[in-house]
């Protein structure tokens, strides 16, 4: 199963500028968690902070029921320089072996690559270079490389930005089929609906943690412009200080 993961009192500021204060939730082993906001609200910077890779003040707990598990991360985008000779292929067995391009990957590698990019819809794909696919087929293989290792976390940032249909239909198939695993999914999603149809746990974050519950309690259509409006109707005040910065994850 994956893991439990508790935020106290999570700040995080970029010189003057505060991103988020006073960020206190518990997120559910083995469910789907979306987080959710206005642009500008800190989503990113929570992710970022919960694996690890920026500093923060308070506590961020990733709680293991057993040892500590394998996690998996997809960024908002990446890019890959057209005339680069890197199939999709290729770009899966770096990742999964870590070996040079010029070593033989064995049968085995190569039918696991398959197999997880089958799961997006990808395997036809296989031998396009990076370069010459769109953004929203890149983030499917950045999807399918991220679950080469069976992670038991998952944390995903927009990972459906310039997907088409066919593309968002293999993604929630997947989270789906994640979650019967008992993976703990934490995603940033901007689109509502999509989101409905997830049946996950929201987090709406604007500097602060708006809301949180059911997708269907939370994203009811009275409450939607309220909850993703650009003004931070809660001010947030500068009460993240220089003392204790953390940057590590239990």
């Amino acid at each position: 199963m994956g893991p439990s993961i508790s935020l106290n009192d999570v700040g995080l500021r970029y010189e003057n500028n505060i991103v988020l204060q006073d960020i206190s939730v518990s997120l559910d082993a083995g469910k789907c968690h979306v987080i959710m906001g206005p642009n500008g609200g800190g989503k990113t910077s929570l992710l970022r902070s919960i694996l690890g890779l920026t500093p923060f003040k308070g506590e961020i707990n990733v709680n293991w029921t057993d040892s500590k598990g394998k996690i998996g991360y997809v960024p908002q985008k990446a890019t890959f320089e057209p005339s680069l000779p890197l199939t999709v292929l290729d770009f899966i067995l770096l990742n999964q072996s870590r070996s040079p391009l010029f070593f033989n990957f064995n049968k085995k590698h190569k039918v696991k690559a398959l197999a997880q990019l089958a799961r997006l819809g990808m395997a036809d794909r296989a031998m396009f270079r990076m370069g010459q696919l769109s953004g929203g087929e890149q983030q499917r293989v950045l999807f399918a490389q991220a679950l080469l290792d069976n992670p038991d976390l998952l944390i995903l940032d927009e990972p459906t930005n310039g997907m088409d249909d066919q593309g968002v239909r293999y993604f929630e198939s997947l989270i789906s089929d994640l979650v019967k695993e008992q993976k703990t999914i934490l995603v940033v999603h901007h689109d509502i609906s999509a989101v409905r149809r997830l049946e996950a746990t929201v987090h709406v974050v604007n500097g602060v943690l708006i809301e949180s519950g059911d997708a269907s309690e939370v994203l009811q259509t009275n409450k939607i412009e309220q909850l993703f409006n650009h003004y931070r109707s809660t001010p947030v005040s500068d009460v993240v200080n220089d003392s204790t910065v953390n940057s590590e994850v239990a």
